[in-house]
């Protein structure tokens, strides 16, 4: 993916000056302040992380936040060394390892893990694919007569694509919404809402006459 200059990082700096001070409920880690949470983070990093994600898997987004503000200072030097992906790009993906990341079977080296899942993940897509306009599946799509809707459904059928990533592509390419009007729709950030977008249309760039033609 192309670098493109943001400011990510001073906007997650800025919301953590606000959130640090922010008192949390008691059934995290004995509750007290966001920050005096984080500083646990530091004595017990897999016991804190852990009661974290598990708050986060519940609903608790503030958790999820904290486990984010854990790592992005290995996020951010993997980014320094990367000539392909940006910060917000270790950041959506790190966000999303973490939604998932399987507790039970991988309770150590919590962060470690969240780290290298994130790179590993984001290179994983990178083989050499054409680049590609955002609205160009739609446009071909149209010129073959069915709209994009349905080439995104396709997609999703042919697992070129999973749900998510469905679901992102038509917010802003069908439906023509914000990347920060679709992250409200799905519940999700305008950051996860544009990496979702550029790595599914990576993917599905090789495809497109199949995807038409279906």
């Amino acid at each position: 993916m192309t670098r493109a200059p943001d400011n990510c990082v001073n906007r997650l700096n800025r919301e953590w000056a606000v959130l640090r001070h922010r008192e949390v409920p008691s059934h995290w880690i004995e509750g007290g302040t966001v920050a005096e949470v984080f500083a646990r983070i530091g004595d017990e990093p897999d016991g804190a992380l852990g009661t974290l994600i598990t708050r986060h898997a519940d609903g608790d987004l503030l958790a999820g936040r904290v486990v984010l503000q854990a790592v992005l200072g290995k996020l951010v030097l993997l980014a320094a060394r990367d000539p392909r992906h940006g910060v917000a790009d270790y950041v959506a993906e790190c966000w999303l390892q973490l939604c998932r990341y399987p507790l039970q079977r991988r309770p150590v080296r919590i962060a470690a893990n969240l780290v290298l899942d994130t790179r590993r993940a984001l290179w994983a897509g990178d083989s050499p694919l054409p680049s590609v306009d955002p609205v160009a599946l739609d446009q071909l799509a149209h010129e073959r007569q069915p709209d994009g809707a349905a080439v995104i459904r396709t997609a999703l059928k042919l697992g070129l694509i999973d749900g998510a990533s469905a679901a992102c592509l038509i917010a802003v390419y069908y439906l023509g919404l914000p990347s920060h009007e679709a992250a409200r729709s799905l519940n999700t950030t305008a950051h996860v809402v544009r990496w979702r977008n550029a790595r599914a249309l990576r993917r599905l760039a090789p495809h497109a006459v199949t995807l038409a033609a279906a």
